[in-house]
């Protein structure tokens, strides 16, 4: 990292490109049946009011504009002025030093005029515009409509009018209400609870314009600021709509977490800014601070935006290949690493999925060595997709050259091969995130790859086992079983949990067999087995890697394998006369995952059923969505029973059923059901087919008719519910017992929830990065391999950097002031100078897609972000 002396050198030549007037880097509601009817405002005339024309900064979109029509993206910083304002006051000029184009001023009840005023002074003589931020304690994490609607009477529109009202503040300044007011613990995009936040921020709005002030208004997501998803099923656009200005910026704070890592960040993000409004990280934590705390780089990284390398494939045979590389930074060791990347194939190349695709390395030398091959069916195509490839030697590469140094990779790249595709199939492919990171990967304890034997291995009380072609056999009994074991595993630490992987050939002939499979221990007379794998596990006729987790007891040193039903479902199929084949058997270390309780699943139909539809164990019924509800009917008169299931659940990448496991859901009953022994029901069964049961099971005067019925459930699964692997089935049934379902009164839901633990994403230690966030990473692709029709000059002008994601405003929390547990997030120990900056605060303003770098476009030195 720079010495701040190198700090506040290349921060006085940045503010000589440096002004505030400049530009820099670039359903319906819950509410609309409980409008709330604010009070007539009537216009008093002898209240201050700014000019009718006085010009202030706009928005439009996800944009903000200033004042002259020059865009601008938010890098401010949060001064607690109110804590001690003559103490504070003296803070402008230093956080004018960093190059922040914003500072949120931090007011109090007890913030008098001219404190306000010496503030907005201080702030625009030093070229920067003010978000002005009242933080209460009385209205952060609080709902209480009646004492926000009071400061903003009281404090806004009365006490502070007189200084916001004036002309020469308009252009500079945005009014934040209230800091983090509003609902907690809500966190559900489409659920009621935001119902009072709405409508009280439409009734301030209006009041605010009617007192003549244009300016923008800045509005926290309540739950202390942090819940986003008050801005979703269109809320925001609701707001945005009832303010005649349209001049509203959304703000959320980032802290725990809800936001501490990247893909939480990404997500958060997205679901706002795709309201198409503007948005503001108005506080961020970081610095291992405070519970579950955010990365403070992903913030910095994320707010400059995410860039990604485009190409534009060129193929004149079926024969073409073509690779494209970039340099690392500085050669790189990738022993006992992992290489990673992310992908993105335009749907284009669906047509014709055998295109291949591998990612390659060259060292210092140029030569070469590539990792797992793939083509466009491994991929989902139209989207992104990430690959991982764990490396602990040369023996891990697809292919190396005898010379390849794996301890001096010097770049990266994709090897793009047509494959027999036809040449009118083209389109454009993205790539990003191009690493090499430490390893994640678990440890290897024992490896048996049947080279020259058995390795140790032979048959237990059923079939036969044998060696030969470099693999173990094994011969099924008469009655489909099949069952090895294998001892002097010494070296296996059975202590703790471990993982068994094998490939393992099924012969095409037992296809259709109820096959069960497990490792298991039985030393010393006991019985301990791994999780089981059934017939879906295994690709007949073809070899297939299979994972299980197995607990054995300390000091184990042997272990089998059980293979049954082969060849059999209720009556014999085929007559066991194939060998079943194993592959490198390896016995590794589990890796400790860290998790947290939150949503794995969130249906809230806000744009389509989302995978729910009716399944033929009841009638045909008619799913369609309106208004973010999905509503059920009959499609025939006499439909006594309708299943409503979910058909894509194995898409749901975080569910977990592991305890504790929580369904919530909302489903509307009409009233002509009342009285008529109705029964709903929601239901899972395993994936196994084997155990059916039912979460809610009511029926009659159990459930509500004519509203809504709110259901919040901790499943509790019978002991004999496999919880490996998704469900078989999950769904509702709506039923009546010699009845018929009526065919006009939808049965609604509203919302489908499921929550439990969640893996808490990783942080990777990366060792060499190509992210495209540098304009040197894209200037130096270069077609290193061209063969079959092409050469590499048919690429010249066919790289781009594409945006993955926009730029974000923020602002930093905060100068200076945190209380002693929370001094970590100070940017400095000296209030007025620079002299103070702390390392997160060099971080904030030096770092990558710090408050520089948007300053000035580009870092001027790589190293000075590292």
């Amino acid at each position: 990292m720079k010495t701040k002396l190198h700090l506040l050198a290349l921060l006085t030549s940045a503010m000589v490109l440096h002004g505030c007037g400049g530009g820099d880097m670039l359903g319906s509601s819950d509410a609309d049946d409980h409008k709330l009817i604010p009070e007539e405002v009537t216009e008093d005339l002898t209240r201050p009011r700014p000019s009718e024309n006085a010009p202030v900064m706009k928005t439009e979109g996800t944009r903000i504009y200033w004042a002259d029509g020059n865009e601008t993206i938010v890098r401010g910083v949060n001064l607690q002025y109110s804590d001690n304002p003559l103490q504070m006051i003296s803070a402008f000029p230093a956080i004018a030093e960093t190059g922040a184009n914003f500072v949120r001023i931090q007011l109090s009840e007890e913030t008098s005029e001219v404190e306000l005023e010496a503030a907005l002074n201080m702030a625009i003589e030093n070229n920067m515009a003010a978000i002005l931020t009242l933080n209460s304690p009385n209205l952060k994490c609080n709902d209480d409509e009646a004492l926000f609607t009071e400061a903003v009477e009281d404090l806004w529109l009365e006490e502070w009018l007189p200084i916001i009202a004036q002309d020469r503040y308009q252009d500079k300044i945005m009014v934040n209400m209230a800091s983090g007011w509003g609902p907690k613990a809500v966190f559900n995009g489409s659920s009621f609870g935001y119902r009072t936040y709405i409508d009280t921020h439409k009734a301030v709005i209006r009041q605010f314009r009617r007192a003549g002030l244009k300016f923008p208004i800045v509005i926290d997501a309540p739950g202390c600021g942090e819940d986003f998803h008050a801005f979703e099923s269109i809320r925001a656009t609701e707001l945005m709509a009832a303010d005649e200005q349209k001049n509203l910026v959304f703000s959320v704070h980032a802290y725990g977490s809800t936001w501490n890592n990247r893909t939480k960040i990404d997500y958060g993000i997205a679901r706002i800014t795709s309201q198409n409004v503007p948005v503001i990280v108005s506080e961020f934590g970081g610095s291992d601070l405070g519970d579950s705390p955010v990365k403070l780089h992903h913030i910095l990284e994320r707010g400059a935006g995410d860039y990604a390398l485009e190409i534009d494939t060129q193929w004149k045979t079926p024969d073409d290949k073509a690779g494209i590389m970039v340099p690392f930074g500085e050669p790189v060791d990738a022993t006992n690493s992992e290489i990673a990347f992310e992908i993105h194939i335009d749907e284009s190349f669906a047509e014709y999925p055998q295109m291949g695709m591998q990612l390659y390395l060259r060292d210092v030398n140029g030569e070469y060595a590539n990792l797992s091959w793939h083509t466009v069916e491994n991929f989902d195509v139209g989207t992104w997709n990430s690959r991982k490839y764990t490396v602990k030697n040369k023996g891990s590469f697809g292919w190396a050259s005898d010379a390849f140094d794996i301890t001096q990779v010097a770049r990266i790249g994709i090897e793009l091969i047509a494959n027999g595709k036809p040449v009118e199939v083209g389109g454009k492919i993205q790539l990003d995130n191009l690493r090499v990171i430490n390893s994640s990967a678990a440890i290897e304890m024992a490896s048996m790859t049947f080279d020259t034997d058995l390795q140790g291995w032979g048959t237990g009380w059923a079939g036969t086992i044998s060696y030969g072609d470099g693999v173990m056999q094994a011969m099924p009994s008469e009655g489909g079983e099949a069952v090895g074991k294998v001892t002097g595993l010494s070296a296996v630490d059975f202590s703790k949990p471990v993982r068994i992987s094998a490939k393992v050939f099924v012969p095409e002939a037992y296809q259709g067999s109820w096959i069960y499979f497990k490792f298991f221990n039985d030393e010393n007379g006991a019985w301990a087995e791994s999780t089981n794998v059934g017939a879906e596990g295994f690709a007949y006729g073809e070899w297939a890697e299979i994972s299980v987790d197995a607990t054995f007891p300390a000091g184990s040193t042997s272990m089998g394998f059980q293979m049954g039903n082969i060849g059999r479902t209720d009556t014999v199929i085929a007559e066991p006369d194939e060998a079943i084949l194993f592959d490198d058997i390896v016995i590794s270390t589990v890796e400790e995952s860290a998790y947290e309780y939150g949503v794995q699943y969130s249906g809230t139909f806000d744009a389509d059923a989302d995978g729910w539809a009716y399944i033929s164990w009841g009638g045909a019924a008619n799913v369609d969505v309106s208004n973010g509800v999905m509503n059920v009917t009959p499609k025939d008169p006499g439909t006594a029973r309708i299943d409503i299931q979910k058909g894509n659940i194995d898409s749901v990448e975080k569910l977990n059923l592991q305890d504790p496991f929580v369904v919530k859901t909302r489903v509307f009953l009409p009233a002509s059901l009342e009285g008529t022994g109705f029964n709903l029901q929601f239901y899972m069964q395993d994936s196994g087919w084997a155990n059916h049961f039912e979460v809610i099971n009511l029926s009659g005067d159990e459930l509500t008719y004519g509203d809504w019925n709110d259901f919040d459930v901790e499943v509790a699964f019978p002991e004999a519910f496999s919880r490996v692997g998704a469900p078989k089935h999950i769904g509702f049934s709506f039923m009546l017992e010699g009845g018929s379902l009526p065919m006009n009164d939808p049965i609604q839901i509203d919302e489908v929830i499921f929550e439990g633990l969640i893996e808490v994403e990783k942080e990777e230690e990366v060792r060499a990065l190509v992210d495209f966030h540098y304009v040197h990473q894209g200037e130096s692709v270069a077609v290193d391999i061209a063969e079959g029709g092409i050469v590499a000059d048919d690429y010249a002008g066919k790289f781009a950097i594409s945006q993955r994601s926009a730029p974000f405003s923020w602002a930093a929390w905060s100068w200076y002031g945190n209380a002693s547990e929370f001094a970590g997030w100070d940017m400095t120990t000296t209030i007025n100078s620079l002299a103070g900056i702390t390392d997160r605060g060099v971080e904030i303003v030096l770092g990558k897609g710090g408050i520089v770098e948007t300053l000035l476009g580009s870092i001027p030195d790589e190293e000075a972000a590292e």
